[in-house]
């Protein structure tokens, strides 16, 4: 993910280099990606709108051939065949969509190793010195000791107690995995900076769910407000980055978390309600287009996300919230954009275009694939292919009169008869008989005759 992460991170630099605020780059910055992702939200739209176009069709090839897969295998493949479609068309673009969601959200993870332009080893210091300290404070607050009241311990009461801090750190087993040499410089820290045990376990100051994982990306977060506080406990380089680094919108600081009690409370509001905007626009044209999916599992999870949103808002720092509202606002602009402009009567002008020209081009990866199963079918069948395929005989059967089709039908089910009247001979038992109207019953239903006991 780093690789791909990269490229991305140097745009938001170079976005940050330019404009000198990062909310406004972040801004900017999601535009950007959205135009770079466009080509593929296109063929994606294309891809599903291929798909529509083919829906009556293969809602045909279900029914004629119902009970019997392999033809209707053979049908719906050899339509995809015909018309150059491929059924996992839209499911590419939409992969391809996510792994760079999730490059991206690297980047606004770790602003300090994308926009700093720091050595890496002092950026994993800071962000090692966050997690050692935020360990050892939330080992001191997690002691039951009843001597300090059985809820918690901090520093000054140690100190009040005549304790030494460096041994009862060492006596936490996450504590003592640190190090003797480096709690001992904890310790010493804590004392010189009494209240620091008490700033990293303030929920409003520091989150677990960015410090949980260790020297993870997203502590780089907490090392730019943390490094504003307390910058005696970085690298020099680190801390005047921090101190400079522009990291406010429209004068609110981004490295702030929302609450109930702060204006920032709007971020997660917003949050939800432009994922759920999403939601329902989407949800609309794709019950206009045809394309909605039937899977409720599936549609729950699209109500779901918004919900996500609105936590993943609410429980990390304000930059975070800010870049899901840039990015929802901007995927419901592109959603509207395309469905304005992609309409039944322009995508059915464009899809006509795109089969006229594939005529003159190579088979596509899916068409040769396709024809390679056709010439390994026809190989099983010693070599020669069948004269008509499911498709063609589907085409044959649309042209004939409603009478002929229904001699037709009769014919098939006169054939399958004689065929399992040969299999059992005239020496029927009573098993054999219940076997033959079960048999007939099934071919009655597939041909839609009207079955009769004999």
């Amino acid at each position: 993910m780093n690789i791909i992460a990269w490229p991305f991170g140097k745009l938001l630099w170079l976005c940050y280099i330019v404009l000198k605020n990062y909310g406004i780059a972040l801004f900017v910055f999601t535009l950007l990606i959205k135009l770079i992702m466009l080509p593929s939200s296109v063929k994606q739209q294309k891809s599903m709108a291929k798909m529509q176009r083919l829906n009556p069709k293969l809602e045909q090839i279900k029914k004629r051939y119902a009970n019997n897969k392999e033809k209707l295998n053979e049908a719906t493949m050899e339509l995809y065949n015909q018309e150059n479609v491929n059924p996992m068309g839209s499911c590419l673009p939409m992969l391809v969509t996510f792994v760079l969601l999730f490059a991206v959200i690297d980047v606004v993870y770790a602003p300090l190793t994308h926009i700093s332009g720091i050595e890496a080893d002092k950026i994993e210091s800071a962000t090692t010195i966050v997690s050692d300290y935020y360990t050892a404070s939330y080992a001191l607050k997690k002691d039951t000791d009843e001597a300090f009241g059985g809820d918690g311990i901090t520093v000054s009461e140690l100190l009040g107690a005549e304790v030494d801090v460096k041994e009862k750190l060492m006596s936490y087993e996450d504590v003592a995995k640190l190090g003797e040499d480096r709690v001992a410089a904890i310790a010493e820290n804590l004392i010189a900076n009494p209240g620091l045990d008490e700033y990293f376990t303030d929920t409003t100051k520091v989150s677990d769910k960015l410090v949980s994982g260790g020297k993870s990306a997203r502590t780089e977060l907490l090392v730019l407000s943390v490094a504003r506080d307390y910058p005696a406990l970085f690298d020099t380089e680190v801390a005047s980055f921090c101190e400079e680094f522009d990291y406010t919108f429209l004068g609110v600081y981004l490295g702030a978390y929302p609450s109930w009690s702060s204006v920032l409370v709007l971020i997660p509001i917003l949050s939800l309600i432009s994922q759920l905007a999403v939601t329902v626009v989407s949800q609309y044209y794709n019950k206009k287009n045809g394309t909605a999916s039937t899977n409720s599992g599936m549609n729950a999870m699209l109500y779901i996300m918004p919900l996500f949103s609105f936590w993943i808002a609410f429980s990390f720092p304000a930059g975070l919230g800010i870049y899901w509202i840039f990015s929802s606002v901007l995927q419901l602009v592109q959603i509207v954009g395309l469905n304005l402009y992609f309409t039944p009567a322009r995508t059915e002008k464009i899809l006509e275009k795109e089969k006229k020209n594939a005529k003159n081009k190579r088979p596509s990866l899916y068409q040769q694939m396709l024809e390679q199963q056709k010439a390994q079918l026809a190989e099983m069948n010693g070599g020669k292919a069948p004269e008509k395929n499911a498709l063609t005989e589907l085409d044959d059967e649309a042209k004939l009169s409603r009478a002929e089709r229904k001699e037709l039908e009769r014919l098939r089910i006169n054939e399958a008869r004689a065929k399992i009247e040969d299999e059992f001979g005239d020496d029927y038992s009573a098993e054999d008989i219940e076997k033959i109207k079960a048999a007939r019953r099934r071919i009655a239903e597939e041909y839609g005759d009207d079955y009769k006991e004999d």
